[in-house]
C-alpha cells in the first residue's frame, strides 16, 4: 500500500515536505490497520477456543471422550499449543485411562504456560499418583512447593494417600509451613495506597493487620467482601486494620468498586496483577489470599 501511494503522490506533487507528511500518515494508517487486524484475529481465536472448551466439557459430561479428544486435537493443530486446550486434553486422556499420554500432555502444559503456577505441577502430580509412581509424584510436588504452593492441608486428602506414609511427605509439609512463615515475623513491605498515602507493615505494630490479596474479577474475593466489612466494623475500634492489595490490571475498576461498595479500609494497587511485588514475595498464586498478622 505504501509503495503504490508513494508512486501516486510523486505524480501529484514535487513538494518533498508534502510527500514526506503523506508518507508518514500512510504508514501510520497502515500500522494501525495491521494492529486492529491482529487484535480482531486474537479476539476471534480466544472466542473460538472458549466455545471449543465448552463443547469439550459437555462431551466429557456425556462421556463422549473420543469425540472430545478429536475436537481438541483439531483445535491444537489450528491454534497452537494453548495452555487451556492442553489442560482439557490431559483431563480427557485421564478419563480414558490413557495416563502416559495424559501426563506428557500435562507436562507440556506447564512448559507453555506463561505463569508458572503450582497448580499446574499438582495436575501432573495427580496423574503420577494414578500411575502409582511416587518418585515422580514427589518430584512434581516439590516443584509445586517451589512455585509457591501454600495450601498444605489439601495434601492430606485421600487423593494423595499414596504419598502419606512416605517420609518425604512430612518433609514437604514442613517446607510449606516454613515458606508460609507461621510464627515468624511477617515479611515487611511498603506500598502506595490509592488515596496517595504510604503504608509500611513494620510500622503497624500494636495493630492486628489482615492482608487481603484480591481482585474485582475474582468471584470468591467479591463474595468475601461483606464478611470483611463485618469484621472491620466489629474490630476496628479494638485495633484491627485491613490492607487490601488488588491484583487487577485496571485502576479504575478498583476505584469504582471501592466507591460502589463503600469500602473503608486501606487499599493498594500496583497495576502488575499477578506480578505485584508484594504478592510475589508472599508467594500468592490463588486469590483471595488472607494473611493475619498479630500485634507483634
Amino acid at each position: 500500500c505504501t509503495t503504490i501511494l508513494s508512486g501516486m503522490f510523486k505524480h501529484w506533487t514535487r513538494d518533498d515536505t508534502f510527500q514526506e507528511t503523506i508518507m508518514k500518515k500512510t504508514i501510520s494508517i497502515f500500522v494501525t490497520l495491521v494492529v486492529l487486524w491482529v487484535f480482531s484475529m486474537s479476539t476471534a481465536l480466544y472466542s473460538s477456543q472458549r466455545e471449543l472448551l465448552k463443547k469439550v466439557a459437555d462431551l466429557k459430561d456425556q462421556k463422549k471422550y473420543s469425540v472430545a479428544l478429536t475436537m481438541l486435537d483439531k483445535g491444537l493443530q489450528e491454534s497452537g499449543e494453548s495452555e487451556k486446550l492442553l489442560a482439557a486434553k490431559a483431563e480427557i486422556l485421564v478419563a480414558m485411562n490413557r495416563l502416559e499420554e495424559a501426563v506428557n500432555t500435562a507436562i507440556k502444559r506447564t512448559q507453555v504456560a506463561k505463569r508458572k503456577s503450582p497448580w499446574h505441577a499438582l495436575a501432573v502430580l495427580s496423574i503420577y499418583i494414578k500411575m502409582k509412581k511416587p518418585d515422580e509424584a514427589f518430584k512434581w510436588l516439590n516443584l509445586a512447593v517451589d512455585r509457591g504452593l501454600l495450601s498444605y492441608r489439601e495434601l492430606y486428602h485421600d487423593q494423595y494417600s499414596l504419598l502419606h506414609k512416605d517420609k518425604r511427605f512430612e518433609q514437604v509439609i514442613q517446607k510449606i509451613k516454613g515458606n508460609i512463615g507461621i510464627g515468624k515475623p511477617a515479611q515487611n513491605f511498603t506500598i502506595n495506597l490509592l488515596n496517595g498515602e504510604s503504608f509500611t507493615l513494620s510500622k503497624q505494630k500494636g495493630t492486628v493487620i489482615l492482608i487481603d490479596f484480591w481482585a474485582t474479577w475474582c468471584p470468591p474475593c467479591v463474595k468475601g467482601i461483606p464478611h470483611l466489612k463485618t469484621f472491620y466494623d466489629q474490630f476496628k475500634a479494638k485495633g484491627f486494620e485491613i490492607i487490601g492489595i488488588s491484583l487487577d490490571n485496571k485502576k479504575k475498576l478498583v476505584s469504582d468498586y471501592i466507591a460502589k461498595e463503600k469500602i473503608k479500609w486501606k487499599m493498594a494497587y500496583s497495576g502488575k496483577a499477578w506480578f505485584d511485588d508484594i504478592a510475589r514475595s508472599y508467594q500468592v498464586n490463588l486469590i483471595p489470599s488472607y494473611w493475619l498478622v498479630d500485634r507483634n
